[in-house]
């Protein structure tokens, strides 16, 4: 019998939520908020919360640097539980939730950043968060990856050339990458492209991004989309626009996840895994 991942040349992950455990930074981080608010603070209630915000404001400021924008998440959500008005800054595409002035947050699809006429502040201080929401946006790259996916990417590393393509800025994702790789001395496996929403200037399910990353592939590798397995957890940022464009789809679909769901039915992916872990089982026992 012919083995039906050998066709593939590249997997394309999402990051957050396929590969780092996402949806329990989230929750640890802003269930304090909800705790002080005096409102439910079980996991989908909060999760659905983020994700609600979230995608109005990627929606508003679709080429904000994803920090920016979990700042403003923060700062809305927590304005909203306290029912306090929200900011006038965390409105604004230029400023962060904590009204100081910064780097504009706008980018364009070249990944070249426009600045502000505003004073940025000095170097000390330029990366000490100064809010609660700063710290939460400043949290992510302390999140952890699941317990499968560091040696599921080593196995599939033999195999494929592994891509990530994240609603995330090279900031944070550069940490991340650090985190999943390890030191470098001790690498056993390594990505061969980390593509981002501030490089695109767009977030998924915006269909740029995926058109970001099959060209580099093909650029890069010359590697063609019918040898592309998109692998990830959510369906509506991931799955949905890989079958879209008529590309072969393995729908991680992690125990008790929320993000990326709704009325979305994941089953309509070629593969359906439950951990990136079983996809690199199902790899090695079919063979090379």
């Amino acid at each position: 019998m012919e083995n039906p991942f050998r066709k593939y040349k590249a997997l394309v992950f999402d990051c957050y939520g396929t590969l780092i455990d996402w949806e329990t930074g989230i929750y640890t981080s802003m269930k304090p908020l909800f705790e002080r608010a005096s409102r439910p603070t079980d996991r989908g209630t909060v999760i659905d919360a983020f994700s609600a915000v979230e995608r109005d404001l990627q929606a508003r400021f679709p080429t904000m640097r994803y920090s920016d924008l979990l700042a403003k998440l923060y700062a809305t959500l927590e304005a909203r539980l306290l029912d306090k008005q929200t900011p006038a800054e965390a409105l604004r595409d230029d400023a962060p939730a904590s009204g100081q002035p910064v780097l504009s947050s706008a980018h364009v699809a070249s990944g070249e950043t426009r600045t502000a006429s505003a004073s940025v502040g000095t170097s000390d201080d330029a990366n000490v968060p100064d809010s609660a929401a700063e710290v939460f946006a400043q949290g992510v790259p302390a999140w952890q990856p699941f317990s499968d996916t560091v040696p599921a990417l080593v196995a599939l590393s033999k195999h494929y050339k592994l891509i990530i393509l994240s609603n995330i800025d090279r900031d944070t994702i550069a940490k991340t990458q650090a985190v999943l790789e390890g030191p470098r001395e001790h690498r056993a496996f390594a990505f061969d492209g980390v593509y981002t929403a501030e490089e695109v200037g767009a977030y998924k399910p915006a269909p740029e991004m995926l058109s970001f990353a099959l060209a580099r592939l093909e650029e890069n590798y010359g590697i063609r989309p019918e040898e592309v397995l998109m692998t990830a957890q959510s369906v509506f940022h991931d799955i949905i626009p890989a079958k879209r464009r008529g590309l072969d789809t393995a729908w991680i679909n992690r125990a008790g996840a929320f993000t990326g769901l709704g009325d979305a039915d994941g089953d309509q992916a070629k593969y359906v895994f439950t951990t990136l872990g079983e996809l690199a089982d199902a790899v090695e026992r079919e063979g090379p």
